[in-house]
């Protein structure tokens, strides 16, 4: 914009602003969160909508932070049962 000319736009001066109309993305995968974050009660479940994928973080006492990562909900339960296993034979404790 060179100097003297307007804005032009729906961000002009004296410009009533518009309506926003907020967007719900991937609600199919963040229910998938939601549902795996019930089943594993031990973990903090999240799905990343900028990302595209799923995280869990352990949400219990473990030797060093501990976040899990897939491109699926599938692959996330996968992972999570795994790492779930070597945790309790790390501490000698039941599954």
């Amino acid at each position: 914009m060179t100097r003297g000319e307007r804005p032009r736009g729906r961000h002009r001066d004296g410009t009533q602003p518009g309506v926003f109309m907020r967007r719900a993305w991937d609600l199919d995968k963040r229910a998938e969160a939601r549902r795996l974050a019930v089943s594993w009660p031990g973990w903090t479940v999240l799905y990343g909508a900028g990302s595209r994928r799923f995280y869990a973080l352990a949400a219990g006492p473990v030797p060093e932070p501990l976040i899990l990562q897939a491109r699926t909900a599938a692959d996330l339960e996968a992972l999570l049962r795994q790492e779930t296993l070597a945790l309790a034979a790390r501490s000698g404790g039941p599954s």
